[in-house]
């Protein structure tokens, strides 16, 4: 009896490469809709709608050049992004003409605004407070700026609609925690 033993990474891809992708289709796919296996896990839709294929000069690596209307959760990019550098990764998968409606809904989402400051963790905030003299201090937020944020700080005086709070959550035994001041 032989047993299978696998080498090597394993990755959590599901699909085909764009390479395969758009060589099988008519005009390149041009018009097609494409959505990224990965992005599924969201509860908006995230797809790529192609504008324009071009092929990459070293074959080896099978990569294509892709131009989209790109969709991320539910948002659609005001300019034409282009792909080229993850275009090898086989996580892709072709909508039926039939599923191209129904999947493809923009949504006009309420902008999220997160606070500026947060409450430290409760052992930080006890250390900060006996270094610094102060009461009750604040941790700074910052975001990472990138095309795919969600979330924008709150501006000066202005009160944010989502609620962030620095804690332990709900314990797996709240008997421990009884007689904590946390």
């Amino acid at each position: 009896m032989s047993s299978i033993k696998y080498i090597g990474r394993t990755t959590d891809f599901k699909g085909k490469t764009l390479w395969e992708i758009v060589g099988n289709l008519k005009n390149f796919g041009v018009g097609r809709v494409v959505v990224r296996s990965m992005f599924e896990r969201y509860p908006e839709p995230s797809f790529m709608r192609i504008v324009k294929v071009e092929a990459l000069p070293n074959e080896e690596t099978r990569k294509v050049k892709i131009t989209v209307e790109k969709t991320f959760r539910g948002r659609k990019f005001p300019k034409l992004v282009e792909i080229n550098s993850v275009s090898y990764k086989a996580d892709y998968r072709l909508l039926h003409k039939h599923e191209e409606q129904g999947y493809c809904r923009t949504l006009e989402q309420e902008e999220k605004i997160i606070p500026r400051e947060i409450d430290m963790p409760p052992l930080l905030r006890d250390f900060i407070a006996k270094e610094t003299g102060k009461s009750n201090p604040k941790l700074e937020i910052r975001i990472k700026p990138g095309h795919n944020n969600v979330y924008r700080l709150a501006k000066e005086g202005e009160s944010p609609n989502v609620e962030l709070s620095m804690g332990i959550g709900k314990p797996a035994s709240p008997s421990l925690y009884a007689n904590c001041d946390i």
